[in-house]
C-alpha cells in the first residue's frame, strides 16, 4: 500500500505488513500494533537519514515487520562502505530509541507501563534481529560489503541472500512447532515467508551484480589491460560458464588450461573466454579454446 512521497521518496507499506497490523487487529492488541509500526518507521527513517548524509537518495521505501528495504536506482553493493553506513543506521536508531524510551519511562515513573515494556522490546528486537548476516536483514548487507572487499558483489550477494533462507526456513519451522505446542502464534510463520521472497529475490539479481562489477572494473576501449593478472587452473574439459564464474573484477583473469597429467597445455585469455560465451558455447570445453 503506498503511503505518498515525502522529499522525492515513495513511501509503501509492504502487504506481509498489512497483513500482521490485521492479526494484532483480529487479537485485540491495535495498539501494540500501532507502536510496532512506529518502531519500524523510525529503524527506517535512520537509514533514510544515514543515506542522504552519503548522497545515496533511495526511490522508495518499503516497511515491513521487521523493518524496512530502501530501493535506489544504483545497487549499493557497489559501493561498499556507503552500503554499511546505511544498513548500521537503522540497528543504532532502533538501540538508541529504546534507551531513550527506558530512560523516560524511569523518569516518568511508568516503566511497568505493559505499553512501554512492549515499545522498547520491540525496538530491541529490531536492533538485534537486523543484525543476523542474511539478506534482506541490515545484517546482511554488511556481511555482502564485507565479502564484497574480498571477492565480487554478485557471489557475496548469493551468500547473504542464502543464508537469509536459512534464517526464513528456522523460523517457520519454530513457528509451525511453536503454534502446535501452544507457546506462540504464527507471526514467525508469516515473517518467514516474507524474509524468503525478499531473499530469493536478492538472490535473482546475484548474476547481474557480478556482470556489472566485472564490466565496471574492465578499462575502457583503447587502454591497456589492468596491470595487475590473476591465474587461474582448470582443466582442459572444464566448461567455459563455471570458469567464468570465478573472475575476480578489476584484474586480467588468465586461464591456465591443464591436461588430465597435470601438464600445462596453454594459457587462454579472459576476452577469449567471454567471446565464447557471448557466441553461445557457454558449455563448450576451455580446452577448445587453445589455438
Amino acid at each position: 500500500m503506498r503511503l505518498g512521497k515525502v522529499a522525492g521518496i515513495n513511501l509503501v507499506v509492504n502487504d506481509y505488513f498489512l497483513l500482521l497490523l490485521g492479526v494484532y487487529f483480529l487479537l485485540g492488541v491495535l495498539p501494540q500494533a500501532v507502536l510496532l509500526f512506529l518502531a519500524v518507521s523510525w529503524h527506517e527513517a535512520w537509514h533514510v537519514l544515514a543515506a542522504c548524509r552519503v548522497s545515496c537518495i533511495p526511490a522508495k521505501v518499503e516497511l515491513f515487520p521487521f523493518g524496512g528495504v530502501a530501493r535506489f536506482a544504483t545497487p549499493l553493493a557497489f559501493y561498499p562502505r556507503q552500503e554499511a553506513r546505511i544498513a548500521l543506521a537503522g540497528p543504532v536508531g532502533s538501540l538508541t530509541l529504546a534507551l531513550i524510551a527506558e530512560l523516560l519511562g524511569r523518569l516518568l515513573g511508568r516503566e511497568g507501563e505493559p505499553w512501554l515494556a512492549f515499545f522498547v522490546r520491540a525496538n530491541l528486537l529490531l536492533f538485534a534481529f537486523n543484525l543476523f548476516p542474511g539478506l534482506p536483514l541490515d545484517g546482511g548487507r554488511v556481511y555482502r560489503t564485507w565479502r564484497t572487499a574480498k571477492g565480487d558483489a554478485g557471489r557475496a550477494t548469493w551468500e547473504a541472500a542464502l543464508l537469509g533462507q536459512v534464517l526464513a526456513l528456522l523460523l517457520a519451522v519454530g513457528g509451525v512447532v511453536g503454534f502446535c505446542l501452544r507457546v506462540t502464534d504464527l507471526q514467525s510463520v508469516v515473517l518467514a515467508l516474507f524474509i524468503f521472497r525478499e531473499a530469493s529475490r536478492e538472490k535473482e539479481v546475484a548474476p547481474y551484480l557480478f556482470w556489472r562489477q566485472f564490466w565496471r572494473a574492465r578499462p575502457q576501449e583503447k587502454r591497456d589491460i589492468p596491470g595487475e593478472a590473476r591465474l587461474l587452473a582448470a582443466r582442459e574439459e572444464e566448461p567455459v560458464i563455471r570458469i567464468v564464474k570465478r573472475f575476480k573484477p578489476g584484474k586480467y583473469n588468465l586461464v591456465a588450461v591443464v591436461a588430465s597429467g597435470g601438464r600445462v597445455l596453454g594459457l587462454v585469455g579472459e576476452g577469449e573466454v567471454l567471446k565464447a560465451l557471448y557466441d553461445g558455447g557457454s558449455t563448450k570445453p576451455i580446452g577448445k579454446l587453445l589455438r
